[in-house]
C-alpha cells in the first residue's frame, strides 16, 4: 500500500518554505543590488578617467586643469556625456539631487551608520542612464583638481553613501584619487571598511580596493 503525505504535513512544509524564503529573499535581493551598484560606480568612474586621458591628449597638455575638466559647465555637457537633465551648483540640490525638495519630492542621504549626509550644491547633471554625476574644482591640497558625487541609481533609494552613493577626486594628471590617498594616508582596508560607515568619502576607496566587492 503506498504512502502519500497528508493534507497537514504538506501545508506545514509550504509553510517552511516560505518562512525560508522569506528571510533568504531579501537578502538574495540586497545582494543583487549591491553588485550592480559596485558594478557601476567601477564602469563610471573608468569611463570618468578615460575621458581625463583623452582631454589631456586632445588638448596636448600634461596638467588637467588645461582641459574641460578646468571648468564644470564645460566637463558636464553633452560634449561628453549623455544628459537627460542638467542643473546649475544653485538649483541642483532642489532640482537634480532633491536633497532640499519638499513633499514627496524630497530625497535625504544617509551614512551607513544612519547618520544624515549633507553636500552643497555642484553643479550635476542626470545621465540617461539615470545615474545622477556632480564635478566641482577642489584644489585645497595641490593633490586634486576636482571632486565627483555620483549617485549610480538617480533619486531610487537605498540613498546611503557606500551603496549608490559615492565621491571621489580627480587630480591634474586624470587619475582618480580615494579619500586614503587624498589625505596622505595609508590606511589598510579593514580601517577603509570602518571609515566608510561614517563618512561615504571614504567608500570609493574602500570599494576599489576590496576588488569591487561590498564588504563593508
Amino acid at each position: 500500500m503506498k504512502k502519500g503525505f497528508t493534507l497537514s504535513e504538506l501545508l506545514m512544509a509550504l509553510t517552511i518554505v516560505g518562512v525560508i524564503a522569506t528571510l533568504t529573499v531579501p537578502v538574495m535581493m540586497n545582494n543583487i543590488h549591491n553588485k550592480m551598484f559596485a558594478n557601476q560606480v567601477k564602469n563610471m568612474s573608468a569611463i570618468i578617467e578615460q575621458l581625463a586621458q583623452d582631454e589631456l591628449i586632445a588638448k596636448r597638455t600634461r596638467d588637467l586643469s588645461d582641459t574641460d575638466f578646468g571648468d564644470p559647465d564645460k566637463l558636464l555637457s553633452d560634449k561628453h556625456f549623455s544628459i537627460s537633465k542638467s542643473c546649475t551648483s544653485d538649483e541642483s540640490l532642489a532640482n537634480c539631487w532633491k536633497t532640499s525638495a519638499t513633499g514627496k519630492e524630497k530625497v535625504t542621504y544617509k551614512n551607513l551608520n544612519k547618520n544624515a549626509i549633507s553636500f552643497g550644491g555642484v553643479k550635476t547633471i542626470i545621465l540617461k542612464n539615470g545615474v545622477i554625476l556632480g564635478y566641482k574644482l577642489h584644489s585645497s591640497t595641490g593633490r586634486t583638481l576636482g571632486a565627483f558625487y555620483m549617485d549610480v541609481n538617480g533619486n531610487d533609494k537605498p540613498n546611503i553613501g557606500g551603496r549608490d552613493l559615492f565621491s571621489f577626486y580627480i587630480n591634474s594628471k586624470g587619475h582618480i584619487v580615494d579619500e586614503n590617498s587624498y589625505r596622505g594616508e595609508q590606511n589598510n582596508l579593514n580601517t577603509q571598511y570602518n571609515n566608510c560607515k561614517s563618512d561615504y568619502w571614504w567608500c570609493y576607496g574602500a570599494l576599489a580596493d576590496g576588488g569591487w566587492k561590498m564588504d563593508y
